[in-house]
C-alpha cells in the first residue's frame, strides 16, 4: 500500500506542476516544453525506485552498513581474478573490444611489476555479443564459474545495469568504465569512473564565462539525440547560475519527424536565428557529424564567434572534416591523450605499442578502472568482498590517465575535466589544452 501512496503522490504532484505551469506555457520555447516533460519522467521513475518494498532490495543493500567483522569473515575469500564484461561481437563490439585492449594492458603491467601481494592477477572476459541475455549469462559466469574479486564492464548501458541485484546479492564489484548514466540507487558494489557531465559543464561555462568574458550565448540542440537534450539542459541551467544569457534557444529537428516544418530541420535556419542575436558563442550539444555542418554554416554566413560543445566533439574526424571552420571550438574531455602527465605519456604510448591503435576515453577509462581495482586489492584487508569494496571505495587522489580522482559516497567519479580549444599549428589542426585537469 505505502507503494501506492507514493506512486498517487507522484502523479499529484506531476499534476500540480502542469497546473501551475499552464498559464506561462505559451511563454516557453518547444524545447524548454520537452525538457520538462522528460524531468517530470525521471522524477517520477526515481520515485518509483526510491520507493521498493525492503522486500526486494538486494541484502547487502539493507544490511551492508551494519556488518560486524563476524559477518565479513564468514564471506568467502574472492580469488585474484578479474573479470571483464563487454560486447566483443555484434553493434556494440566496439566499446567491448577498446575496454578488454585496455585493460589486458594494464593487467600485464601489474603482473610485471611483481602483482599483487606477489600474486599476478588472471584476467578472464566474456563476450555479452551485444545482447541483454548474453549480458546476463556472462555476469552468471563471472560470479558462480570463476568467483572474481570485481568486473570491469565497457561503456554500455545494458553492460552496467542489467544485473545490479545479483552483482549485490553476492558482493562483487562492478566499475562501470565508461557508461554517462548515473549509477544512482543501484547498490553498494556498483563504482562508475566516467567524469559526470553536470561537473564537466559546470567547469566549462565557469571558464567561458570567467576566463574569457563570454556572456552572451546562443543554444543549439539536436532533437533526435537524448543525449543532446539531457546536455543542454545542463548548459542552460550553469549558464544562468553563473550571471550568463540566452539570447537564443534553437532546436534542430531530423527531417524525418513527422509535424515540422522545413525551417525546423533546416540548418541554414536555425543559425540564420542565432545571426540574428550577435552571440558571444554557440552552444551545440549534438554529434560531430551534424556538429560539421552547423560550424561550416556559421563561418558561410559570417559567424566567428567559437563553437562550445560536450566530448562528442572530441574527435579526429571532428577535425578532419571540419577543417578551418571548427578552429575556435571548445569542448570538455574526460580524457587528453596529449596530457604531459607522465600516467598518461606511458598509457598511450604503450596502447600504441600494443594495439596499433590510439586510446581513447573508453579505453582509458578501462585501462584506469583496472589500475583503481589493482590499488584496491593492494591495499585490502583480506579477499573477502567487504574488505575490497570498502578499499576500492576509499580511494582518494588517485593519480590515473584521466586525471585526479576520488570516488564520492554514492561511488561516483570525483575528477576534474579538461578544457580543449581547436587550434592550428602550421597545416595541421589539434585540440590543445587550455584549461582544467593536466
Amino acid at each position: 500500500m505505502q507503494g501506492n501512496y507514493k506512486k498517487i503522490f507522484v502523479l499529484l504532484l506531476v499534476a500540480i506542476l502542469t497546473y501551475s505551469g499552464c498559464k506561462k506555457e505559451e511563454e516557453k520555447s518547444e524545447i524548454d516544453l520537452k525538457r520538462e516533460q522528460r524531468e517530470r519522467e525521471w522524477a517520477a521513475s526515481g520515485e518509483k525506485e526510491a520507493t521498493r518494498d525492503d522486500g526486494e532490495k538486494v541484502a547487502s543493500e539493507v544490511d551492508f552498513e551494519n556488518k560486524t567483522e563476524a559477518q565479513i569473515s564468514a564471506e568467502p575469500l574472492r580469488k585474484m581474478k578479474i573479470g571483464v564484461l563487454g560486447a566483443e561481437t555484434g553493434e556494440l563490439s566496439e566499446y567491448g573490444l577498446k575496454t578488454l585492449k585496455a585493460v589486458q594492458l594494464a593487467v600485464e603491467e601489474v603482473n610485471a611489476a611483481g602483482g599483487i601481494k606477489g600474486q599476478p592477477i588472471e584476467l578472464v572476459h566474456y563476450d555479452t555479443g551485444s545482447t541483454m541475455n548474453g549480458t546476463l549469462s556472462a555476469v552468471d559466469s563471472l560470479i558462480d564459474k570463476e568467483e572474481v574479486a570485481a568486473i570491469i564492464g565497457s561503456a554500455t548501458n545494458e553492460v552496467t545495469f542489467s544485473s545490479t541485484k545479483k552483482l549485490n546479492d553476492r558482493q562483487t564489484i562492478l566499475i562501470s568504465a565508461g557508461t554517462r548514466r548515473r549509477i544512482g540507487d543501484t547498490g553498494p558494489y556498483m563504482f562508475r569512473t566516467t567524469l559526470s557531465d553536470d561537473i564537466a559543464v559546470d567547469e566549462l561555462v565557469d571558464y567561458c564565462i570567467n576566463k574569457l568574458g563570454i556572456k552572451k550565448f546562443a543554444l543549439l540542440s539536436s532533437m533526435s539525440n537524448d543525449y543532446s537534450i539531457t546536455l543542454s539542459a545542463l548548459f542552460k541551467r550553469f549558464i544562468l547560475n553563473k550571471g550568463g544569457e540566452i539570447v537564443e534557444d534553437c532546436f534542430l529537428w531530423s527531417e524525418t519527424t513527422a509535424y515540422i516544418s522545413k525551417e525546423d530541420s533546416s540548418i541554414e535556419f536555425q543559425i540564420s536565428k542565432v545571426k540574428s542575436k550577435s552571440p558571444d558563442a554557440v552552444v551545440y550539444t549534438g554529434d560531430p557529424v551534424e556538429g560539421v555542418k552547423i560550424a561550416k554554416e556559421m563561418r558561410r554566413q559570417g559567424i566567428k564567434v567559437p563553437m562550445i560543445g560536450g566530448e562528442d566533439l572530441y574527435i579526429d574526424n571532428f577535425l578532419k572534416e571540419g577543417k578551418d571552420a571548427v578552429l575556435g571550438t571548445i569542448v570538455y574531455s574526460g580524457f587528453y591523450g596529449n596530457s604531459i602527465s607522465p600516467q598518461t605519456i606511458k598509457f598511450v604510448d604503450s596502447y600504441k605499442k600494443k594495439t596499433g591503435e590510439t586510446p581513447d576515453r573508453i579505453a582509458a577509462l578501462g585501462y584506469e578502472a583496472l589500475m583503481m581495482v589493482a590499488e584496491a586489492l593492494q591495499k585490502a584487508k583480506s579477499m573477502r568482498p567487504t574488505h575490497i569494496r570498502d578499499s576500492l571505495s576509499g580511494i582518494r587522489d588517485f593519480k590515473g590517465v584521466t586525471g585526479s580522482m576520488s570516488f564520492t559516497d554514492n561511488r561516483e567519479a570525483k575528477k576534474h575535466a579538461y578544457i580543449l580549444e581547436v587550434e592550428k599549428e602550421g597545416e595541421k589542426i589539434r585540440f590543445n589544452l587550455i584549461g582544467g585537469e593536466g
